[in-house]
């Protein structure tokens, strides 16, 4: 005959509290972490941000798009999500999430361009979660949105 363990309330008590704190501290979390991302529910909010790097924008977007974040990266995801992560940003969080692509004309690219070069802001909820600096070219620039001295 099998001996059963009578367990105590007390046990069970505990196990229920660790559970509950787990939980609270989980959910702080995630709070916290969508609280560290810029505001860019605003077109303001999104030129301000542009501008934090030195960029002049358009006042207006070029061109606003909903994407879809890909639920699988493919190669040349994984390598702009990396750029994504270099400046504090990480594309993974938002796998299969819809967002909206800002796209703004920068007006004071350094270099002579035969095609815009441009900086797109991507928003999820309000905030942003993704930018960079591109010209629409096959192949062409792709960077972080921090301007260099160059």
């Amino acid at each position: 005959m099998a001996r059963t363990k009578k367990r105590s309330g007390k046990t069970t008590i505990i196990g229920a509290v660790m559970l509950i704190a787990a939980v609270i501290w989980g959910i702080s979390r995630l709070n916290s972490s969508a609280d560290n991302r810029p505001d860019g529910g605003t077109a303001e909010q999104r030129i301000e941000y542009i501008k934090s790097f030195g960029w002049d924008v358009s006042i207006a977007p070029t061109s606003i798009k909903e994407i879809r974040i890909p639920a699988n990266f493919d190669e040349a995801y994984e390598q702009y999500n990396a750029l994504q992560r270099e400046q504090g940003f990480d594309l993974r969080k938002y796998r299969a999430c819809y967002a909206y692509k800002y796209t703004y004309d920068i007006l004071n690219y350094s270099e002579p361009s035969p095609v815009p070069i441009c900086a797109n802001i991507i928003v999820c909820d309000g905030k942003i979660i993704g930018a960079d600096i591109s010209s629409s070219e096959a192949n062409g620039l792709v960077t972080v949105l921090a301007k260099s001295d160059s």
